[in-house]
């Protein structure tokens, strides 16, 4: 690990702040939002505690939104706009009741909520995902829509984002559910 190129790229191509990750790993373990060079260190290591590989990306602050892809002829679910007390959707915003509040369905532009339900669509096609998955995204103060991640098994509890877009839907938890095992035993 050396630290003084990965602090010069930093300072030359991507700039602060920055988002340090372990590379596999789920519910925001790990991650750490990093504003200068003084942070970057503990960053890495916190990540590499749980994958040897690490992500760093530039941090893009806006709204975070999840769109849910559900069937063998994929179809988005109801947007979803995540908005944590804290600021941050961290494992404590995701897991914690009343810490964050879901706008289902997203408050979004009649365009933008299609171009974004369509590139998350293209994703899960492009990424050859069956059954569901959910892609996030963060949109910009200029109404710029950036994947940040594709989730290939997403979280069914009752306080998850996919049953929660089902809902809005119409689709009940145990209908999604009966969905989700059709769709496996098309698969087999």
């Amino acid at each position: 690990l050396d630290l003084k190129k990965i602090k010069s790229l930093i300072n030359k191509k991507i700039f602060y702040p920055v988002i340090v990750k372990p590379n596999c790993e789920g519910s925001t373990i790990g991650v750490n939002i990093v504003n200068n060079n003084d942070q970057i260190k503990q960053a890495i290591e916190d990540a590499a505690g749980y994958d040897n590989k690490i992500l760093i990306e530039k941090y893009i602050n806006g709204r975070e939104l999840t769109v849910s892809i559900i069937g063998n002829e994929p179809v988005a679910l109801p947007i979803i706009e995540i908005k944590p007390k804290s600021g941050f959707y961290d494992y404590k915003s995701k897991y914690v009741k009343n810490m964050t509040e879901y706008i289902v369905p997203a408050q979004l532009d009649k365009e933008i909520s299609r171009h974004i339900s369509e590139v998350a669509v293209k994703s899960h096609r492009v990424l050859e995902c069956s059954g569901i998955s959910r892609v996030d995204f963060i949109l910009d103060n200029h109404n710029n829509a950036y994947v940040f991640e594709l989730n290939t098994m997403p979280g069914m509890t009752a306080i998850s984002l996919v049953p929660r877009a089902a809902k809005a839907a119409g689709i009940n938890f145990d209908l999604l559910v009966e969905i989700i095992l059709d769709l496996a035993n098309l698969k087999v």
